[in-house]
């Protein structure tokens, strides 16, 4: 998935049971929601019923407070 601000991001099928045992013409019949934040497969129109929270597979960087002297 490309981001707005650029970045790419893909994960392995198989960190995604319902989606990596799904045929690939349902894994393609998914929704972004309103926020932009989620991908929805939607049980009326596909045979998955599952949400992905984009975040989930984002590395939030939190500035480490330095230490060292």
């Amino acid at each position: 998935m490309k981001l707005l601000d650029g970045r790419v991001i893909s994960v392995p099928l198989q960190w995604i049971p319902t989606l990596y045992n799904a045929m690939p013409e349902e894994r393609e019949k998914y929704e972004i929601n309103q926020n932009r934040t989620m991908i929805i497969w939607d049980p009326d129109r596909s045979t998955i019923n599952d949400e992905v929270s984009i975040a989930d597979y984002i590395e939030q960087k939190k500035e480490i407070p330095n230490v060292w002297s």
